[in-house]
């Protein structure tokens, strides 16, 4: 299944089926696809939210900035068990240079993209548009119009490091099987 969102980083995680296969067997097929649905969703939401915590780990983003890059998508209800699928992307859209922690200066304006490092981007101004639309701004020219929008990086480069993006499929699986496995037992104890 395809996303409406072209994403930059895409997720999957291995489950280790070893540790509820003996439970499968002991319950119904309904009360096994049943956990599956709701280990998948809870698996998903583990996913975005250590994806998003990683990002605002290396970027000076708000949270609500790093939500608006991350899209879920989830199984309908009459997929079959062949079918259904869950995925986390992250698009690759750049963000722009206001959302960031930023400063005028004499010089230009100081700007925080990532966390430690605070940068000078010469020439730049602070401007607020008649829309109510405050952005760093720079001249294309010597002229004093046209004026163009600065952007900064991509919330997904975050993730582009080295273990990131391991990390987070690495949760999404353990939240499975844990789930999984406590759902299972729950029904089998009924």
């Amino acid at each position: 299944m395809r996303s409406k969102h072209n994403p930059a980083v895409e997720f999957s995680a291995v489950l280790d089926q070893s540790d509820f296969m003996d439970l499968v067997r002991s319950v119904s097929k309904q009360t096994v696809t049943r956990a599956i649905q709701r280990s998948g969703s809870t698996s998903l939401r583990d996913m975005k939210s250590e994806a998003s915590k990683r990002v605002r780990k290396l970027k000076r983003l708000k949270v609500k900035q790093v939500k608006r890059a991350i899209h879920v998508t989830k199984p309908s209800k009459s997929m079959t068990l062949r079918d259904i699928e869950w995925s986390v992307n992250i698009t690759g859209e750049k963000v722009r240079l206001s959302d960031y922690p930023h400063r005028q200066t004499r010089k230009g304006v100081s700007v925080t993209v990532n966390k430690g490092k605070r940068t000078l981007i010469s020439g730049a101004f602070v401007a607020t548009l008649r829309s109510g639309h405050e952005g760093v701004f720079i001249r294309r020219g010597p002229r004093r119009l046209p004026i163009r929008e600065m952007l900064g990086s991509r919330p997904v480069d975050a993730l582009l490091h080295r273990g990131q993006a391991e990390g987070v499929a690495e949760r999404g699986a353990n939240s499975f099987g844990a789930t999984m496995v406590r759902l299972l037992t729950k029904a089998k104890a009924k």
